[in-house]
């Protein structure tokens, strides 16, 4: 759960000295760069959604917190979601959503009461329930069952991934705790900024061989930053893949749906070169 977020707090704490707030409306970015990784994690952690909304207040589609000294950014939080495309979004997965809550209201079904006791009573428990990040992006009906899959299995670390840019568009909120990540940041992500170029390799000859029946491989990659930056963590993962081949506007697109199995912390001396 997210720390309380308190726009005062927010401002006392990035008054102290260190911090910079550098607003790029030519590139709709909302820079901020704070004093030590320690500064921007607490900044990141307790102040997300706050910062989402900023950003989208700015016309920025994005918030990045970065580190003084150090290029590039280490957290990275999207623009708070228009009301209307946020409503596209919900109207998309609320039936797979309603499978993974049980109503125990009584009443007749049809009856205004009825519906009213069952609406609310879906209301408040569907943050109760377990469920998934998404990324900004179009879910075609063909991947309907992998959606009621991450949400029928919370337990699991199950990530899909577009082939064609390999970025991760859902993400189990499981696998989102194993990655370090509890956020819309968690989604997006390119598994080549994290996944170990020699291993990233290993994987696209077994797909190109085992591709249509599946297969699990061990690789290392970074959790929660990417491979690029001095402070990344880095892992040894074993993930289950298994592949989904979809007609898009007379085109196929590749998607892959990832089980996490095992992940073992490892140290960057021990990473392979």
């Amino acid at each position: 759960m997210d720390a309380i977020e308190d726009s005062s707090t927010l401002w006392t704490l990035l008054s102290r000295p260190g911090w910079e707030i550098k607003p790029n409306p030519v590139k709709h970015l909302l820079k901020i760069k704070a004093p030590d990784y320690q500064e921007a994690l607490i900044l990141y952690t307790n102040y997300r959604k706050f910062l989402a909304t900023w950003a989208a207040s700015l016309n920025c589609t994005c918030a990045l917190i970065g580190i003084q000294g150090m290029r590039g950014a280490a957290f990275k939080i999207l623009a708070a979601t228009p009301a209307s495309q946020q409503k596209l979004y919900e109207d998309l997965i609320f039936v797979s959503l309603q499978k993974s809550v049980r109503f125990k209201c009584d009443g007749l079904a049809g009856s205004d009461g009825y519906a009213r006791r069952r609406h609310r009573y879906f209301e408040d428990n569907i943050y109760e329930s377990p469920g998934f990040y998404i990324a900004e992006t179009f879910l075609y009906p063909e991947l309907r069952p992998i959606v009621d899959e991450v949400l029928s299995n919370p337990d699991k670390k199950l990530a899909l991934t577009r082939m064609s840019d390999n970025f991760q568009l859902i993400v189990s909120a499981s696998a989102a705790r194993a990655m370090s990540s509890d956020s819309q940041d968690v989604v997006r992500r390119r598994t080549t900024d994290f996944w170990h170029a020699r291993d990233y390799q290993i994987f696209i000859q077994k797909f190109k061989q085992d591709g249509s029946t599946g297969f699990e491989i061990t690789y290392q990659a970074t959790t929660n930053l990417p491979k690029t930056n001095p402070l990344a963590a880095w892992a040894q993962f074993t993930t289950s893949y298994r592949f989904f081949e979809i007609d898009i506007g007379g085109r196929r697109e590749v998607y892959r749906l990832g089980e996490g199995k095992d992940i073992t912390p490892i140290s960057r001396s021990k990473v392979i070169s």
